[in-house]
């Protein structure tokens, strides 16, 4: 079973920022290969002061890793980093709503991770 490592240093975010992103209406995610030789799954969660105050924001952090540790076992493919990011609508939203959205994301980007393999392998 893979572990979930949550990323606390602003390297680590800058570093997955540069890669493919998948917004939606309620999040955005971002993923980028892992550095990392081991299985686990490195994860990060930012919300800016744009989305509210603490509670608010605390709260959409919440609701992303709720989600997070619900789908990315499932979809999340290996040696990817993924940052999720909160938008104004995250807090509010209904949480199957949020879930939706997550899993399309990690499916768009996990396509992206395909495609771009097979023309590496390709070229």
């Amino acid at each position: 079973m893979t572990k979930i490592i949550v990323f606390k240093k602003r390297k680590d975010f800058l570093r997955v920022a540069q890669a493919f992103y998948v917004a939606t209406h309620n999040m955005v995610l971002q993923a980028a290969l892992s550095l990392s030789e081991t299985d686990n799954l490195f994860v990060g969660y930012t919300a800016t002061k744009k989305i509210g105050n603490a509670v608010c924001r605390n709260r959409s952090k919440r609701r992303l890793r709720a989600v997070a540790h619900e789908v990315l076992p499932v979809y999340a493919l290996p040696n990817v980093d993924y940052i999720f990011i909160a938008r104004n609508s995250t807090a509010s939203c209904p949480y199957s709503e949020l879930k939706k959205d997550t899993i399309y994301a990690i499916k768009r980007i996990n396509k992206n991770f395909i495609q771009d393999t097979v023309e590496t392998t390709t070229d």
